[in-house]
């Protein structure tokens, strides 16, 4: 697995954090596990390697991640009290060694950068299908938005009915 950040990579002031070197371990896992194609070295698949501005976008990330962790834990907590009204405000950072999902989004949109998926704007309505031409499967989505899959294919369930010759 290449790393995408070492420790060298991290501020000074964090470099000597307790638990450091295992965290930047684990941060280089996860993404690789989540955007695999930023440890690509273009030798095992057609796919390519990442390129220098993806892994510094990926870096900025992982540094992002990993400053949270060093600073887990950090911040206070306090209570305010008004006769009987009270209120607790905590800026304590949380744990738990995880990306927040904005950190797994950030680091897949980089992936998908490379990607030459047919997307809104670029698509070429081919043959014959079940699906409407504006069903989210022609847009290059995962999801099928006319719901032609709960019929078996038959038909569209939404968006305007069968489609006939004057569809397609």
């Amino acid at each position: 697995m290449a790393d995408i950040i070492t420790t060298d990579d991290l501020p000074a002031g964090m470099r000597s954090a307790e638990m450091v070197a295992l965290m930047v371990e684990a941060a280089n896992a996860k993404a690789s596990r989540i955007a695999p194609c930023l440890t690509w070295d273009g030798s095992e698949s057609d796919e390519p390697a990442p390129t220098d501005e993806q892994l510094a976008e990926a870096r900025l990330v992982l540094v992002g991640m990993v400053r949270r962790w060093v600073e887990a834990g950090s911040g206070a907590v306090v209570t305010e009290v008004a006769g009987p009204f009270q209120t607790t405000l905590d800026t304590r950072q949380r744990s738990g060694y995880h990306p927040w999902p904005s950190e797994i989004q950030a680091l897949q949109d980089i992936c998908a950068s490379n990607d030459s998926a047919t997307r809104a704007f670029s698509f070429q309505p081919s043959g014959r299908s079940s699906h409407m031409p504006w069903c989210a499967l022609a847009f290059g989505a995962t999801y099928c938005s006319c719901a032609s899959d709960l019929t078996g294919y038959e038909y569209p369930l939404y968006e305007g009915g069968l489609l006939t010759e004057d569809c397609l």
